[in-house]
């Protein structure tokens, strides 16, 4: 138990690591908990959510909508992107009007019924 005390050779050490700023005694156990931590579930239904959405992209978008997504969610670098940057990282070739319309067809597939029901979209 990280309420225990340690044991480390011959020396003992008590399960308490300190006390924090507002004087309450921190037990080993808090210092070793990480708080932002995501639970296995959360992190298995996560996983799932994204290969059921990588799948739904792969079959239902075409690639520059798939691509349109991935850079404005920010799917494959955490970095969402904005539509001005999109007419960058694209040379020119499409404007934000159409940008803008091809994020919208790109939504509205993967929202249908049918999408939605294929790939279980709503389970997660």
């Amino acid at each position: 138990s990280t309420d225990a005390p340690l044991h480390r050779g011959t020396t003992m050490f008590a399960g308490k690591a300190g006390s924090d700023d507002s004087g309450d005694v921190l037990l080993l156990g808090d210092t070793l908990m990480d708080r932002e931590e995501v639970s296995p579930i959360d992190k298995m239904e996560h996983s799932f959510l994204r290969q059921s959405l990588e799948n739904a992209m792969a079959s239902e978008l075409v690639p520059y909508e798939r691509d349109i997504l991935r850079w404005r969610l920010g799917l494959d670098d955490g970095v969402p992107r904005t539509v001005p940057q999109l007419v960058k990282e694209f040379g020119g070739a499409m404007t934000q009007l159409e940008i803008r319309g091809a994020e919208k067809r790109a939504y509205r597939k993967l929202r249908s019924p049918r999408t939605l029901s294929t790939y279980k979209l709503l389970a997660y």
